[in-house]
C-alpha cells in the first residue's frame, strides 16, 4: 500500500475525530512569507491549491520596538491591495536584553504597542486578527510565561487596551499556544474571556519521542496528550471561543526531529480540522531556518496530495 492511499485509510479509521464535517464555513489560510515577499507567492499557491486564500498569516519584526513599528506599516502596504483578510502576529517584547513582561504590564512600552496599531489602522488592517504573543507556553520567546504567567496576563490585557484604544480599530485577538507532546501547560496565562476572540494553537509536527514509536502513537500523543488537541478543543469550549490553527504543518528541522513527508501526521490533522467547529487554520507552506513545511514544491508528495485533496479547489 502506498504512503498516500495509507494515509487516506487511516484519516477514515484510526484517526477518527468525528464522523462528520463541522458546520459553518471555515476559513483557509496559510503562511507563504514575510510581507511582500508571501504576497508576491499568494497567486502561485493559490493555483497549485486550485482555490483562493481566505487569510494569510504574517508577522511583525521582534529585533526592536522600533522594527515591530516599522514593518507594522511594511506588512500594511504590502497587504493593503490583497483581497482577503489577515491574521498579523505581533510580538509582546523584542528580543533585547532590556525589555521585560514587568515593565510591560507596569505600561512602560504603551507607546511603542500603540504605534503599531496607529501603523496598521493607518494602512487600512484596523480590523485584522492580531496573533498577540503568540507560542508563550515555551521558553523561545522574551515573552515566555513558562516563569512568572500573571506578568504574561498583566501585559497581554495592557496592549489588548493599548490597540483597542487606538481610533479606527476593530481588532480581534488570538490567544495562540504552542501544542504539543510535553510542551508547558496554557492554562496559567489565559488573560481572560474579555480579551480573547479566538483561542489558537501551533501544531507542527515535531517528534522527540523514542524511534521505535510508530506514527499513529505519535499521532495519537499529539491528539490524546496532556496539552494536545483535545486539551485544545475543551479549553476553547469551556470559554465559548473558536478554536483556530495560526500555523500548522509536517515537514524537517535542522535537529532531525521534524516528522517530514508523514501521511499519517497529515490525515490527522485534516479530519481534526474538518470535524470540529474551526474559525480558520494557516498551513506553514515556507522553507524557515527552524522547520521547512512547504508543500506546494513537490518535496513531500504524500502530504500534498492529502492536503490538496481535502482543501484544495478539486475536492
Amino acid at each position: 500500500m502506498s504512503r498516500v492511499a495509507q494515509g487516506l485509510m487511516l484519516s477514515v479509521t484510526l484517526l477518527a475525530g468525528g464522523s462528520a464535517e463541522a458546520v459553518g464555513k471555515l476559513q483557509l489560510a496559510a503562511y507563504l512569507g514575510p510581507g511582500c515577499d508571501g504576497r508576491d507567492r499568494v497567486h502561485g499557491f493559490e493555483q497549485w491549491q486550485g482555490r483562493k486564500l481566505d487569510k494569510v498569516v504574517d508577522f511583525l519584526d521582534a529585533g526592536s520596538w522600533q522594527a515591530m513599528e516599522s514593518t507594522a506599516k511594511w506588512v500594511a502596504h504590502c497587504w493593503q491591495a490583497w483581497s482577503g483578510r489577515l491574521v498579523v502576529s505581533v510580538p509582546m517584547l523584542p528580543i533585547d536584553s532590556n525589555s521585560t513582561l514587568e515593565l510591560a504590564a507596569r505600561g512602560e512600552y504603551d507607546d511603542h504597542m500603540r504605534k503599531v496599531a496607529e501603523r496598521l489602522v493607518a494602512g487600512g488592517l484596523g480590523d485584522v486578527v492580531i496573533r498577540l504573543g503568540w507560542e508563550f507556553n515555551a521558553a523561545w520567546f522574551p515573552w515566555s510565561a513558562l516563569k512568572e504567567p500573571r506578568l504574561y496576563v498583566a501585559a497581554y490585557r495592557r496592549f489588548v487596551g493599548v490597540m483597542r484604544g487606538v481610533k479606527g480599530a476593530s481588532f480581534r485577538f488570538d490567544w495562540c499556544s504552542a501544542l504539543g507532546v510535553g510542551v508547558a501547560s496554557p492554562e496559567p496565562a489565559y488573560p481572560g474571556d474579555d480579551v480573547v476572540d479566538f483561542i489558537g494553537a501551533d501544531v507542527y509536527n515535531v517528534n522527540y519521542l523514542p524511534p521505535d514509536v510508530m506514527p499513529q502513537q505519535r499521532w495519537l500523543a499529539l491528539r490524546d496528550g496532556a496539552f494536545g488537541l483535545q486539551w485544545h478543543k475543551r479549553f476553547a469550549a469551556a470559554h465559548g471561543k473558536p478554536m483556530s490553527y495560526p500555523e500548522w504543518g509536517t515537514g524537517t528541522r535542522p535537529d532531525g526531529h521534524g516528522g517530514g513527508d508523514d501521511p499519517i501526521f497529515m490525515a490527522g490533522m485534516i479530519q481534526w480540522i474538518k470535524t470540529n467547529e474551526i474559525e480558520y487554520h494557516s498551513y506553514w507552506d515556507y522553507r524557515a531556518p527552524d522547520y521547512d513545511a512547504r508543500l506546494s514544491d513537490g518535496r513531500q508528495p504524500a502530504s500534498a496530495a492529502l492536503y490538496l485533496k481535502a482543501f484544495g479547489g478539486g475536492r
